[in-house]
């Protein structure tokens, strides 16, 4: 049981503080933010980025329409990530508790996703009847797990957790598809008909040292090329000189976000999910790509090298981690083509 003597809140307003949101990051945020709405259906939501912008504003707009009722960027509540003399204004800020932010504006429920005390402090000043936050094992938050509460190491599950806290209860995380715009979905039938054999790929990131090499892709493009399966590569703008390379490798590849896909103006983060929504499996690198093919449901086989697998775990069932250190190494590329090949067979 979790701990919560406020068991039976039903907020109407709802104010959720982030630093920011890069699209990677906004995407590790959607299971917290789809958990959040699907317990309070009726509250408005308010996401507040307080240092930075957020994509939720952008790219990942699309994603929160009906989740989230308003998005709040810059805000300039918080200290990560902010320059000398924005922090030392943010101290004066946090001591002048007569002007809270947004002129008073109160929520029912403030929940802080962040850790950082000198910005959960500042968080705090943000008038509020409940406050959630887990900085400091939960020392300044209204609603608190229960003694044995162990956080999670993946972080869009550790961010359900505090939907669960302020439930007071265990949730089910509200499974795919996301409440896309229904051009996306149009557009992502027409690059992928109805087949059930089409296995995604992703061979790019925005980090290139976690970046499997692309011949180990190919290699495994080709063997299921090969076994009458349809490979799908999701490329970037800075992988469009990958094109040709696999187009003569694996001839009967798709790049639906290329050729006269492009020609449309539907694009982005959406259409990766729309598009994710209609493969059978993926393979990828741990890259904001991976968290979009995993938005939209498809289990994915993610290699790593030096970072750690466990924070970035797709949380689609059947997901799949492949962790260079059991091959010895810390290097991606001793992870053999043969071995994610033998993995991914079992999703066909």
């Amino acid at each position: 049981m979790l701990q919560n003597k406020f068991k039976k809140i039903k907020p109407s307003s709802i104010g959720v503080y982030v630093g920011l949101d890069f699209v990677g990051d906004g995407l590790i945020k959607l299971p917290f933010i789809r958990s959040l709405r699907q317990v309070f259906p009726k509250a408005k939501i308010t996401w507040i980025a307080g240092t930075h912008k957020s994509e939720f504003k952008r790219t990942l707009a699309p994603l929160v329409k009906g989740l989230l009722d308003e998005v709040i960027e810059e805000a300039n509540i918080g200290f990560i990530g902010v320059s000398e003399a924005k922090f030392s204004q943010r101290l004066r800020d946090l001591n002048n508790l007569r002007n809270p932010p947004f002129n008073g504006r109160k929520f029912d429920l403030l929940i802080d996703t962040q850790t950082h005390l000198l910005t959960t402090l500042m968080v705090k000043t943000i008038k509020h009847n409940l406050f959630l936050s887990g900085c400091a094992k939960f020392y300044f938050s209204d609603l608190k797990p229960a003694p044995y509460f162990k956080r999670e190491l993946n972080l869009s599950q550790r961010l359900v957790q505090l939907v669960e806290i302020a439930l007071g209860r265990k949730i089910n995380l509200p499974p795919p598809p996301l409440p896309l715009e229904e051009k996306y979905r149009e557009l992502a039938k027409r690059a992928l008909p109805d087949n059930k054999n089409y296995i995604g790929f992703a061979p790019g990131a925005g980090d290139t040292r976690k970046c499997w090499n692309l011949n180990n892709f190919i290699e495994v493009a080709k063997y299921f090329s090969d076994h009458n399966k349809i490979p799908v590569f999701f490329l970037g703008p800075k992988e469009e000189n990958w094109l040709k390379i696999i187009k003569k490798k694996v001839p009967n590849s798709l790049f639906p976000e290329w050729g006269k896909f492009k020609k449309n103006n539907i694009k982005g983060p959406a259409l990766v999910i729309a598009l994710a929504e209609r493969i059978k499996c993926a393979l990828a690198n741990d890259s904001g790509t991976a968290h979009m093919i995993d938005a939209g449901g498809a289990p994915i086989v993610k290699v790593f090298g030096k970072s750690l697998p466990g924070k970035y775990t797709g949380l689609t069932p059947g997901s799949l981690n492949i962790d260079s250190r059991a091959f010895g190494s810390t290097d991606i590329n001793e992870i053999t083509s043969n071995y994610v090949i033998e993995k991914i067979k079992s999703y066909f």
